[in-house]
């Protein structure tokens, strides 16, 4: 495993990887059933509604499952999305549904990666909110707020506490979520414990995925998005029939197994070919959603089971084909 990976390792959650049980429980299912209590009072806004809340919980191993199995199965969509991309006979120029299987498979690392660091984005329905709000009441800490609203939220472990908050937009706010997470990753590469070069060639990995996220003024780091919306709505970047204005190297474009090499082996530099960019960053994050599951997996003696009987039992399926 490359270093920059062993030093990324040391700011996970490892816990994670150490899950050796078959319950099939994820976050939302947590939050649902309630084995935690509130750290402060909720604070009302608008119609004595409120978008935030802390949990403070006591066990756990039951939330280590959830992100666990929440992991496993956004890392299976995530590989499964790439290896699922090849070429039609008949249409041998067509990267249209490759493009967005592309974007599909570093969306869904994302999400696998932001577990694997303790957070998360969920869409957190009634019967979910509806239980913290249960408990706040039960413990006085409710604030008069009279409902707590549902859904798309972003959550963050820091000690044994969980803290929400309401984003609004699932893809856009994931991908700025994500941001978050490599700066937060930038900013204490120099609290591992490594080689100076090899905390230098972590940052330049994830400053390097930062900077293609932002690429063409996207705030939010939202930029795969952009194009992903592009390519499906409008139909632009000679991806459709009858491929006009095509810059990108269709060939290379259907390439489905890249991402098993290093993370840090593509070329994020690319300017003025979106599709090339696309290709090169999604195989990157998967890439690095892949390795640092590896990583922890097989450093934690490939005890996990979630893991086991999903990201690394199709991994081998799809070796073995």
């Amino acid at each position: 495993m490359t270093p920059e990976i062993k030093i990324l390792h040391q700011l996970s959650m490892n816990e994670i990887f150490e899950v050796n049980s078959s319950t099939e429980s994820d976050l939302k299912a947590w939050v649902a059933n309630g084995h935690y209590l509130l750290s402060n009072t909720l604070v009302p806004s608008a119609r004595n509604r409120t978008v935030e809340f802390e949990l403070r919980f006591q066990q756990k191993e039951i939330l280590h499952i959830s992100l666990a199995n929440d992991c496993n199965r956004f890392a299976q969509a995530a590989i499964e999305s790439m290896w699922s991309i090849g070429k039609v006979s008949q249409l041998p120029k067509s990267t249209s549904w490759a493009s967005v299987q592309m974007y599909y498979a570093a969306f869904f690392s994302v999400h696998a990666i932001l577990r694997i660091f303790g957070q998360a984005c969920s869409q957190l329905e009634n019967d979910h909110v509806d239980k913290v709000l249960e408990i706040a009441k039960a413990t006085e800490l409710d604030g008069g707020v009279t409902s707590i609203e549902n859904g798309f939220y972003f959550s963050s472990i820091s000690n044994n506490e969980m803290k929400f908050k309401k984003l609004k937009d699932s893809h856009a706010d994931t991908w700025s979520s994500f941001s978050g997470l490599l700066i937060w990753l930038i900013d204490n590469v120099s609290n591992t414990t490594g080689l100076g070069a090899h905390k230098s060639e972590a940052v330049t990995l994830i400053s390097n995925i930062k900077a293609a996220i932002h690429k063409s003024g996207a705030a939010k780091g939202n930029w795969p998005s952009q194009v992903r919306n592009k390519v499906n709505y409008q139909h632009t970047h000679g991806v459709w029939y009858p491929y006009k204005g095509a810059i990108h190297d269709q060939e290379a474009v259907l390439r489905n197994s890249e991402w098993m090499k290093n993370p840090s082996s593509f070329d994020l530099s690319i300017n003025g070919n979106d599709i090339s960019l696309l290709y090169s960053l999604s195989n990157s994050i998967l890439s690095l959603m892949y390795h640092l599951m590896k990583y922890g997996y097989d450093r934690s003696g490939k005890v996990s089971l979630p893991l086991k009987n999903g990201t690394f039992r199709l991994i081998n399926q799809l070796q073995a084909a």
